[in-house]
């Protein structure tokens, strides 16, 4: 939506000048913008390892600290701040990889909100005025075992958007807007800019809308705050006939992605603390840390499971590349530092 967050409409811009590009491909686009993300992270998150390992190093002298001053606490900080500053170790530059991980998230969370509002109205259109574009349409939002990837990988949701979440485009409790000005589904960049279809034809926004409002699936003048859809009984009843034909009693999907995207972020977990305890065998446990780190995993399950399945195919794509860039990263240090030490031994 326009007027949003800066970064979650630079986000979505991003992804629908790329989806434009590639010829109308969800998954190349979904691809291309998780490595390219992906390799934004790479730099921080080689700084956070490289401090991991200054910590490390440390380690016996924090232990020394730890005794020294074991009935005084606010020494201990003192000192052990002390420490990590002489040694160039920033307080924060081992969560940079999260504080950048966290915005990027939940902007790509609602970037993707809004991509899927926009696949919602044009196969709405189309079904009115096209049954066979719109039916070309339907099919394109296939991805294997998935029928439409604007709807969440779930054995309980329905292949099409239903006629009470519609009515809700654009409110508050949908948009989960950052910006705190209200919205209204006229807010869509869908209706500013209008879209091309799978055919090459272009249709404006206000084409669309005057076709809701002459179907009774929307009221207000098309750019008036008053804009809004499928709000009444009779609307919403004409919309689920509508778009009927695409429901034929099937569930969306299997819950595969959302249980994909959660086993590897336990695995990015685990995979973290064993290097941590590699790193750093003496290093006391932080229970509080540990739990905030499993949070995440359990956060994302929920999520995966109520949002799009766009967005859950992202976060599977997201949590893989990490894995690997942080396995690689990891060896590559590793093998810096003990050639550093064969060195300093010689």
């Amino acid at each position: 939506m326009i007027h949003d967050f800066p970064l979650t409409e630079w986000f979505f811009y991003a992804v629908r000048w790329l989806y434009g590009v590639l010829g109308n491909s969800y998954f190349l686009t979904i691809l291309i913008v998780t490595l390219i993300l992906r390799l934004i992270q790479v730099y921080p998150d080689i700084k956070s390892r490289q401090t991991q390992q200054k910590q490390a190093a440390l380690q016996p002298e924090i232990d020394k600290l730890k005794k020294k001053y074991a009935d005084n606490p606010q020494k201990l900080n003192q000192e052990q701040n002390k420490l990590m500053k002489e040694n160039g170790i920033g307080c924060l530059a081992g969560c940079l990889p999260m504080l950048l991980t966290l915005p990027l998230f939940f902007c790509f969370l609602a970037a993707f909100r809004f991509w899927g509002y926009e696949q919602t109205v044009k196969l709405t259109y189309e079904t009115i005025e096209n049954r066979e574009l719109a039916q070309e349409t339907y099919d394109s939002f296939k991805f294997l075992w998935i029928n439409n990837i604007w709807q969440p990988d779930s054995g309980f949701a329905a292949v099409v958007t239903p006629a009470d979440t519609v009515a809700t485009y654009g409110s508050s409790a949908s948009a989960c807007s950052c910006s705190g000005s209200s919205k209204s589904i006229g807010d869509l960049v869908l209706f500013h800019k209008g879209y091309t279809d799978l055919r090459g034809n272009y249709v404006s926004g206000e084409q669309i809308w005057q076709t809701f409002v002459e179907n009774g699936l929307a009221e207000g003048e098309f750019g008036s705050e008053g804009m809004k859809l499928v709000q009444t009984e009779e609307s919403q009843k004409k919309y689920d006939e509508l778009m009927s034909v695409y429901k034929k009693g099937k569930n969306n999907g299997w819950f595969i992605l959302p249980i994909l995207a959660t086993g590897f972020q336990f695995l990015m977990v685990w995979l973290g603390q064993r290097q941590t305890k590699k790193q750093n065998p003496g290093a006391a446990q932080q229970p509080g840390m540990n739990a905030m780190m499993y949070l995440f995993p359990v956060m994302s399950l929920f999520i995966c499971m109520s949002s799009t399945s766009a967005f859950s195919l992202y976060w599977v794509l997201s949590s893989v590349f990490q894995i690997i860039s942080s396995t690689i990263i990891n060896r590559l240090l590793s093998k810096k530092a003990q050639n550093a030490g064969e060195i300093t031994a010689k």
